[in-house]
Order: structure tokens, then C-alpha cells, then sequence
């Protein structure tokens, strides 16, 4: 299951973009990374999603199962091979690089369609465009999140990816906030498909 909303929209909207792709060379960093950080801006170089695409996505009825929220636990896997974390941790950076700039569209891009369309299925049409349609605005910097840590990536029985990313968010009054973050390899990219707020509260253990 999707994150779940804890603010109706258009805050819900506003969380979406400021919280939280095979990623390609471009979107890694060329050195070792260092943490906590709140990555650049530049680190964002996926393409934008087309408006139209999202709208399609959104009106394509959500299955009653996927929309019933279900207790979360943190599922068994195996730990990733090398590649597998380098793309996974790759594609959360740019999460949040994308974030950081405050474009919609290319943030969108890093996430599957079906988070996509559980997050936006309930929001009028309207809303929508009119949320997707705003100009990139970048954050300063005591409003853009940060990385503190991320946990080990693990392989689950399904063929995604998980782990545990602690944030520190300007809207939360903690420090670190350990959220659990499943993705999805879908035509040859790693995107988003889950992020359980404090779903990683019961193991916060830092990758070494």
C-alpha cells in the first residue's frame, strides 16, 4: 500500500512534493556520498512525466483490495546485490533532489503508476492539473529534506526492493522520522511503489 495521507489536499498534495528509473550515471553522485544531506538540486535529471499521462493514470479505478489500508510490518528479504543498491539508493536521492527543486512533473516520474494512482484517485481532476501545472520553485534550505541515513537494501519475495530511510522533515518536529521505502524495477527502472511513513521505527540500524 501507498503511503498513507495525513492531510487532506491540497496539503496532501504539498506533502507528496516536498517528502518524497534504472538511474543512469547522471543522477549518482561522482563521489562517495556523505551523510546527513539534502541532495542538489543538479542531482535531478530525470525527464518530466507528460501532464496527460498522469491524469490518464489517475482515473483508472484503484481495485477495492489496494485501496483498503492494511498493518504494515517490515517484510523478510535478502540483502541486494551491489548494483541493485547503487540504482535503489540512486533513485531516492533523486527523489529528493527532484523534491528539492520543486518540480512536480520529473518528481512524478520517479514513482510507479500505481502509487500514482492511489495518492491522486481521489482528488478532483481540476486540482490536479492545476497542481502539475505550477512552475519548479526551489525550497530554501531549512525547507528541503534530508537524508540522515539509509538502511540495507534488501531483495523481498516479490522481486522488489526495500529499506528504511530516515529523514529529518522541516514539517515534523523530530529529528529523524525512519520511513520503509519499497521499489519496483519496471522497464529497466527502479521507481517508487510504497513509502510507509514510520514504517521503519521497529529497525532504524544504519547501513555501514
Amino acid at each position: 500500500m501507498p503511503r498513507q495521507n495525513r492531510y487532506r489536499f491540497p496539503l496532501a498534495i504539498a506533502a507528496l512534493l516536498l517528502a518524497l528509473s534504472a538511474s543512469n550515471s547522471g543522477g549518482q553522485p561522482a563521489t562517495p556520498a556523505v551523510y546527513p544531506v539534502a541532495p542538489a538540486p543538479s542531482e535531478c535529471v530525470i525527464a518530466s512525466v507528460p501532464l496527460e499521462e498522469i491524469v490518464a493514470i489517475r482515473e483508472t479505478p484503484v481495485s477495492d483490495a489496494a485501496a483498503i489500508p492494511a498493518p504494515f510490518t517490515i517484510p523478510a528479504g535478502r540483502p541486494a546485490d551491489t548494483e541493485t543498491t547503487v540504482d535503489v539508493i540512486a533513485t531516492l536521492r533523486q527523489v529528493f533532489a527532484c523534491a528539492n527543486v520543486g518540480d512536480p512533473l520529473r518528481f512524478a516520474s520517479l514513482y510507479s503508476d500505481d502509487f500514482l494512482r492511489s495518492f491522486f484517485g481521489g482528488v478532483p481532476r481540476d486540482d490536479v492539473i492545476a497542481f502539475l501545472s505550477l512552475p519548479p520553485q526551489f525550497f530554501p534550505e531549512d525547507q528541503k529534506r534530508v537524508i540522515i541515513r539509509f538502511g540495507k537494501v534488501q531483495l523481498l519475495s516479490d522481486g522488489r526492493a526495500g529499506l528504511i530511510i530516515v529523514l529529518d522533515e522541516p514539517d515534523d518536529p523530530r529529528r529523524e522520522e525512519p520511513d520503509y521505502a519499497i521499489l519496483e524495477r519496471i522497464d529497466g527502472r527502479w521507481l517508487v511503489e510504497e513509502i510507509r511513513e514510520d514504517g521503519g521505527a521497529i529497525a532504524t540500524t544504519p547501513a555501514p
